[in-house]
This record gives structure tokens, C-alpha cells and sequence, in this order.
């Protein structure tokens, strides 16, 4: 009977949320608005969708084993001739235009002009931030084949090189650092202006946040909905009605927002299918809900003629405070957003280090579950 009682109050709850149509096509429909038209961001930041061009001008074997490292880069390189370079940085087809002259790479005698053998000209591109990975890649493959140079340069320059040519010193040397990579050894370029023992993470808004954002607005306009106080005090009238009408409600909007969360997901990963999420992502969205629910729990103590706008202000200083609604640095996120409920999803979903695990997140959320239920029983008996 009990178990009847409760299934007849969770499909009443569902049903208010359901006489709500709106509501559910907002939350539905904005996420994947907003993927949608940052999705040529999106596209443009993965590396596959960066297209740099090279015309290459020396057809030597310099700059064939320059056109191997830029394709080795993991952007998007193909070859043009030089009539073409101008048109095809206008029609927005390539990024960037790296022109390989026909003097590259010859062997001079003289440090500058060593330098400028392996100089070459470049067209930008439109876009800023792909035109500057284009021309970083050359950079830094323009800068590997310099250091070669000079390095077979300096072994020519010993007593036991001076019987050994240029081609036969580059062969041995390749040869050495062949053998160097089957035992192991590597070498890594870092380009940036921080201590060695200091990593600098790049954060960005991604898919996920969307959903984070979206799936707190309904949680919480759900769970206003259901504090009715008409239909609590009819419900709660009956023996046993607070805790039926407490549960039920919790059910049906934990029912409804992981509906929300699998449908957001799938229309995303529908209309944009190169989204990708972490494998944490379904676990930490339980738990941001859970968090979501007591949250919304808590603020249905506040009369309910002034609890939408304090509802409103908290909602939006977590999400702005987590990074959820706009770009924040990743050390503001890691060090004092990840204490809202938005910032420590986020964090968790990003790679952050937290100080909270998932299990201590939940545990808390089941307290103040429990504690927002003695709360307004309390509050009920005050009124009555």
C-alpha cells in the first residue's frame, strides 16, 4: 500500500512538471543552440580542422624533410603553387601560406646566413589563433632543421670530421639518433614562460558546462514548482504525508533531471558528433545533481512569494563562481570555484585536482538532503 501511495505521488509530481512544456523545451533545446553555434570554434581549436599550405619553391632535400615535419605536426598540410597561395588565404581555405624559397636550406659559411638559408615567407590567414598554430608548427620545425645544421656543422669542424663530407656526417648522425630512439631517448620541447615544475593548463568553456548550467536551471525551477504550499499542506495533512511528499519529490525530479541529462546529451552528440566527454562524465552529473536536488530543497524554505529571485542570484553566482558561464582562469577554478556546486563539476570534469573526492561530494549532498527535510518539518510546525 505504501509503495502504491508513493508511485501515485511520484507520477503526480511528474505530471506538474510535465504541465510544463515550456520549461522542458528551453532546457532542452539552449544547450544544444549553444553547442551548435560555438560548434565552428569548436572546430576550428581541434587540431585536424587547422589547414596550413606550404609552397615549396627549393624542391630540395631540405625542404622535403621540412614538408615531413610539418605534416608530422598533426595539422592539416597540403602543398599549393605559388599562383595559388593568395586565393586560397582569401576563400578562407587554408589557415596560413608557408612559401619555402628556392635558396632554402643551402650550406653557407657564415652564421647569418645560415640563419637565412632557412628563412621563408608567410601568408596569415583570417583566423588569428589558427594562423599563429600555422605558423608555429613552421617555427618550430624551421628551428629543428637549423639545430641540425649547425650540430653537423660543429662534428665537421673536429679533427676526426675534416676527412668526412657534409652528406656522410648528416647520414651518420641520423643514423646515431635512430639508434638513440630505440633505446629510449627523447627530447621535449616545451614553449612557455613557467618554472620547469609548473604545468600551464588552458581552460576553456566546453560542451559539458552547458549542460552543467542547464541542467541546474531545471533542477531548481522543478523543484520550485513542486514546493507548491496548497498542495503541501493538503498532502502533508495525512499520516505520514511529509515524508511520502518529501520522497516522491526528490524521486520524481531525480527522475526528470537524469531524462534532462541523457537527452541533452544525446540531441548534442546527435547534432554535433564529435563532442567528446570524460569518462567520468555520467558519475560526477549524478552527484552534481544530487547537490542540484538539496539545493533546491533548501532554498523551498524561503516563503514562496520572495524565493525566486534569491533562488535566481545564488543559481547564478555558482555557475559564474564555477566557470560555467563564462571563461575563468583555471587556477580561479581550481582554487575557489571548485566550491560551488558548478565549479566542482566543472573542476572534476576538466581534469582538476579537487579537494573534495566524489564520495565526500555525495555524502554531503545526501546530509543536506536530510537536513533541508528536518528544516521545513520544522518550519511547518512553527506555522501551524
Amino acid at each position: 500500500m505504501r509503495i502504491r501511495w508513493l508511485l501515485t505521488l511520484i507520477r503526480l509530481k511528474l505530471s506538474m512538471i510535465a504541465r510544463r512544456p515550456l520549461l522542458i523545451a528551453f532546457c532542452l533545446i539552449m544547450p544544444v543552440l549553444m553547442s551548435l553555434l560555438a560548434g565552428s570554434t569548436l572546430t576550428r581549436n581541434d587540431l585536424s580542422a587547422v589547414r596550413g599550405a606550404y609552397v615549396d619553391l627549393a624542391n630540395n632535400e631540405m625542404s622535403t624533410e621540412l614538408v615531413e615535419l610539418l605534416k608530422s605536426s598533426g595539422l592539416e598540410w597540403i602543398e599549393l603553387k605559388e599562383d595559388e597561395s593568395s586565393r586560397a588565404i582569401a576563400t578562407g581555405t587554408v589557415d596560413g601560406v608557408v612559401i619555402i624559397p628556392a635558396h632554402y636550406g643551402e650550406q653557407n659559411t657564415m652564421d647569418t646566413e645560415r640563419e637565412e638559408s632557412y628563412t621563408a615567407s608567410y601568408l596569415s590567414g583570417n583566423n588569428t589563433i589558427a594562423s599563429d598554430l600555422v605558423i608555429e608548427s613552421y617555427l618550430i620545425s624551421a628551428l629543428a632543421l637549423t639545430r641540425e645544421s649547425v650540430l653537423i656543422e660543429d662534428l665537421l669542424s673536429m679533427t676526426d670530421g675534416t676527412s668526412v663530407s657534409y652528406d656522410e656526417m648528416r647520414s651518420r648522425l641520423k643514423q646515431s639518433a635512430d639508434e638513440a630512439r630505440v633505446e629510449g631517448a627523447s627530447l621535449k620541447l616545451e614553449i612557455h614562460n613557467l618554472p620547469a615544475d609548473q604545468s600551464a593548463p588552458i581552460v576553456q568553456i566546453p560542451d559539458f558546462a552547458v549542460e552543467i548550467l542547464f541542467l541546474s536551471i531545471f533542477s531548481l525551477l522543478g523543484s520550485l514548482m513542486m514546493a507548491d504550499p496548497s498542495t503541501q499542506q493538503r498532502l502533508r495533512s495525512i499520516h505520514g504525508g511529509p515524508l511520502r511528499d518529501y520522497v516522491s519529490s526528490l524521486i520524481a525530479l531525480a527522475i526528470s533531471g537524469i531524462i534532462q541529462s541523457l537527452l541533452m546529451a544525446g540531441f548534442t552528440q546527435l547534432m554535433i558528433p564529435r563532442v567528446n566527454r570524460p569518462d567520468s562524465y555520467w558519475l560526477v552529473m549524478a552527484v552534481f545533481l544530487l547537490l542540484m536536488l538539496a539545493f533546491g530543497q533548501l532554498v523551498s524554505l524561503i516563503p514562496s512569494e520572495q524565493r525566486f529571485v534569491p533562488a535566481s542570484l545564488l543559481l547564478f553566482v555558482s555557475a559564474l563562481i564555477g566557470g560555467t558561464f563564462i571563461k575563468l582562469p583555471s587556477a580561479f577554478v581550481e582554487h575557489i570555484g571548485q566550491y560551488t556546486p558548478h565549479g566542482w563539476a566543472f573542476a572534476c570534469l576538466s581534469g582538476m585536482s579537487t579537494t573534495l573526492p566524489l564520495v565526500a561530494v555525495a555524502a554531503l549532498g545526501f546530509v543536506l538532503l536530510i537536513l533541508s527535510y528536518v528544516l521545513q518539518i520544522r518550519c511547518q510546525r512553527l506555522v501551524k
